[in-house]
């Protein structure tokens, strides 16, 4: 498990460590955030056409080969925007970092879920989401410190020298193949989305896309209100890697919480809590209370993905575990793609405000389905 937490870190570092440069360097470019809001949407429309695609793949042939797809892509997508720093070549690296990713992602949750039995699931997946936390924390203060002192093109090599890491252990470790351990259940051959008639699967698809919405526009909009407020590079690294501390501690204490109360009310008031946070950001002027708010959000927002991982695994049919992590991830990147260009429209009229205060619905959205 161990290898598959690391083998998580060292593409997803790159991947949110991307969105910072990429972000970063279109604002250097002069780009309005209309502009930056579509760049953040293509970096979820390959996902969005690749996601199921990639899930079946897994389903069929294990998640070495996609796995091995996905972290080539990132590499080609890293060297593009150190090669190619302009706009266009900003759009180049979201559409190739989000294919990248969307093999990768599912992949790497397939092949947790595979690893034991049903008892070390819940286990595996929070020692998962710990990798992503991890990552989370890397990438955006690694992107923040290298910006500043050696230049955008040294934050891309630098992520493009950890995905050509990754690639080199899953070429010479075939004993890296995860393929499912029953066959496809008798359901296998309905149409991918007869899935959601499930509604617990459905709700877990639903709430999954609005979580992952706030924390897109949160990594792509807090270094607009950082430039804003006048914070160097490094500053808005720092704030961006304190999401993932915060994130990473709650963890640690989710299998004492889940004793106290139930896995919705956990989820309820956690998204209450992160909205009203979210809707204060545009008034936070300070450094250290902007710190505090991304710690918070951080908390509040690492209590769902270990529980949205585990529950949709655990609700796909027999064989379609990939299948169900593709249709999941294909919600998500719903989000990533319409949120974006609408608070992108939302921020070159009005500022970056209106695009927290989407976000603060959507955690509500989020809270009252998870009452339901």
């Amino acid at each position: 498990m161990i290898l598959v937490v690391l083998l998580c870190a060292a593409i997803h570092s790159g991947y949110i460590g991307s969105k910072v440069a990429v972000s970063l360097l279109a604002i250097n470019l002069g780009a309005s955030p209309s502009t930056i809001g579509v760049i953040a949407a293509l970096y979820g429309v390959a996902p969005l056409i690749l996601a199921v695609h990639s899930g079946r793949l897994s389903d069929r042939v294990g998640v070495r080969l996609p796995l091995l797809i996905g972290a080539g892509l990132v590499v080609l997508a890293m060297l593009t925007g150190a090669l190619f720093p302009s706009i266009g070549g900003l759009f180049v690296v979201a559409l190739l970092m989000g294919g990248g990713f969307a093999y990768y992602n599912v992949s790497i949750q397939n092949l947790a879920g595979f690893i034991g039995g049903p008892a070390e699931r819940p286990r595996n997946f929070a020692w998962l989401s710990m990798g992503y936390s991890i990552s989370a924390f890397i990438g955006p203060m690694y992107a923040g410190f290298a910006i500043e002192y050696l230049g955008h093109s040294a934050a891309f090599l630098g992520f493009a020298l950890s995905a050509i890491v990754a690639v080199l252990v899953l070429a010479l470790d075939r004993g890296i193949t995860g393929k499912p351990p029953v066959p496809r259940s008798e359901d296998a051959q309905h149409k991918t989305f007869d899935l959601l008639r499930d509604p617990p699967l459905r709700n877990v698809v639903i709430m999954s896309g609005l979580m992952v919405a706030a924390w897109e526009m949160f990594i792509f909009y807090m270094p607009l209100h950082g430039h804003e407020m006048g914070l160097s590079a490094s500053t808005i690294g720092v704030v961006l890697g304190v999401y993932s501390v915060g994130a990473f501690f709650v963890r640690f204490l989710l299998p004492m919480l889940l004793k106290r109360t139930s896995p919705a009310r956990l989820l309820s008031v956690s998204m209450a809590i992160g909205a009203v946070i979210y809707a204060a950001l545009p008034s936070i002027g300070i450094a250290w209370l902007l710190l505090a708010a991304s710690f918070t959000i951080g908390l509040v927002l690492g209590v769902c993905q270990p529980l949205s991982m585990t529950l949709a695994f655990e609700r796909s049919p027999a064989g379609r575990t990939g299948e169900v992590t593709g249709v999941r991830l294909t919600a998500n990147n719903v989000a990533r793609v319409l949120v974006p260009v609408l608070a992108g429209v939302l921020g070159t009229g009005f500022g970056a405000a209106p695009v927290f205060w989407l976000n603060a619905m959507n955690l509500l959205a989020v809270s009252w389905l998870a009452r339901r």
